[in-house]
This record gives structure tokens, sequence and C-alpha cells, in this order.
């Protein structure tokens, strides 16, 4: 587990669950200089154990196939149980938007591996208010 942040006081926290640490870094790279707090999980039982914590996580980034254990999609739905407003980002190489249009969890989004520094954060700014990133 990392957590990174310019403010950790008033940063939003972001959940990334992906079994491929090198991945994950780079995810928690991308989002920590824009002023979120990333926490990273590597796998599916490391997530369902840090969703509940607090302060609570404005947004979850998650691999769809995490190895052995259940799916990305699994972790979604129960991240959706414990926090209704989370924001959801499926980050895929395996899963077609097919796929994540019939397992996803409702106004979530996709964003396929190999992925860009601009996709990954412009599909979770689009899921997350102006006021959950650190330049409000």
């Amino acid at each position: 587990m990392a957590a990174v942040s310019a403010n950790p006081a008033t940063a939003r926290r972001v959940l990334v669950v992906e079994d491929d640490a090198a991945v994950g870094q780079v995810m928690a790279d991308i989002l920590a200089p824009l002023g979120l707090q990333v926490v990273t999980a590597r796998s599916d039982r490391a997530a369902y154990d840090m969703l509940p914590t607090l302060p609570a996580f404005s947004a979850l980034l998650v691999d769809v196939n995490l190895g052995s254990g259940t799916t990305g999609f699994d972790v979604a739905r129960f991240a959706r149980q414990v926090l209704p407003d989370v924001a959801v980002v499926y980050v895929t190489g395996q899963a077609s938007p097919d796929s994540f249009k019939a397992f996803g969890v409702p106004d979530s989004g996709f964003v396929a591996k190999p992925f860009t520094a601009e996709s990954l954060v412009e599909a979770l700014r689009s899921r997350l208010p102006a006021n959950d990133w650190g330049e409000a």
C-alpha cells in the first residue's frame, strides 16, 4: 500500500486496485501530482479491506482481471455497497466495452490498457465533481 499526496489533509482519496505493481505505481504517479491521495491495493482482498476505511474514498480505479479471486467488477459492486457515491473507472486490457456495459456498475468509466496519462485522467475527471480535485 502506498499513499501519496501534496496535501493529505485536503486531498480526495483514490483507491487503485491493480495486481501488477508496476502498472499500479504508474497510475499512482499520474494521479498524485493532481492533488489526489492515491492508495494502492494489489488484490481484491486488500481492496475489500480498504474500502470501508475512513476517510472515505472518492474514487476507485480497478483492473478487471485481478488474477485469482474475484474480478474488478465484483470489487466495484462491493465499493458501491459501502460507498454509494464512489466514482468507478475500470482499467483493463482484456475486457471489452460490451462486457464493461454488461457487468460494470452504473455511471462508471472504462480505460483500455495500454492507457495514456491523458486517458486515465480524463476518465477519472469525468466521474468526479470538480471540487474533488486538488485544484478547486
